[in-house]
């Protein structure tokens, strides 16, 4: 793209004249001129002093500011926050009427003229169901009985979960992921956990009837 002379982007006057180390006059407008204003009016400018009388020791401002009061240090200031700031004074803290103390002495039940519980109470409470626990499955909603009556259950013998269990067996589920015991090698006894429960529970009967004779064989 043709911009014009090639010298147009340092030319005096241009808002795009770079220069960090050479002072112009003012009416020169420069990059980040605005800066020099506002740093005005200074009470010793170094670039008005003629080259050779240059005081590098001399500031540029006589003062600070113009407050009336003693200067602290930084240290002195963050020290003194505790006086100073809002936040780190003591808050009056209210005690409530009632606490642990004297809940004991207190009347809370009394004739007040308003309702105990819901809209228009003093005290606010929970509802008298606020606790209770809806544990309805959907099937005994769905499907009610046709008429009341009582589940039948009997007393079962102990362990008599334990019989219909199915175990692991040693003769079909030799080769799975499953492995009982503390040896390595497979165990084909054939003798379960479960075995003496088994044979208390289902004892060994006679399948012949007894009512059946032996001259009708």
């Amino acid at each position: 793209m043709d911009i014009g002379p090639p010298d147009v982007l340092e030319r005096k006057g241009a808002l795009t004249l770079r220069s960090h180390c050479v002072q112009y006059g003012r009416p020169t407008l420069m990059y980040r001129w605005h800066q020099n204003r506002e740093a005005e009016p200074k009470d010793y400018d170094i670039n008005e002093v003629p080259l050779g009388s240059k005081n590098l020791c001399q500031s540029t401002y006589s003062r600070f500011g113009t407050m009336d009061g003693t200067w602290i240090t930084t240290y002195q200031d963050h020290l003194s926050q505790p006086y100073t700031n809002k936040g780190y004074r003591e808050i009056e803290i209210r005690k409530s009427m009632l606490n642990e103390d004297n809940f004991e002495d207190s009347v809370i039940y009394r004739e007040t003229g308003l309702p105990k519980r819901g809209v228009g109470a003093v005290l606010p409470r929970h509802p008298s169901d606020h606790f209770q626990m809806y544990l309805d499955t959907t099937y005994s909603i769905d499907y009610v009985p046709p008429y009341d009556y009582t589940p039948y259950v009997g007393a079962q013998p102990d362990g008599y979960s334990v019989v219909h269990r199915k175990c692991h067996s040693q003769f079909t589920d030799t080769a799975d992921y499953r492995r009982c015991g503390i040896n390595t090698w497979q165990d084909e006894s054939g003798i379960y956990a479960n075995v003496d429960i088994k044979q208390r529970v289902f004892p060994v009967t006679n399948p012949i009837p007894s009512n059946v004779h032996e001259d009708n064989f």
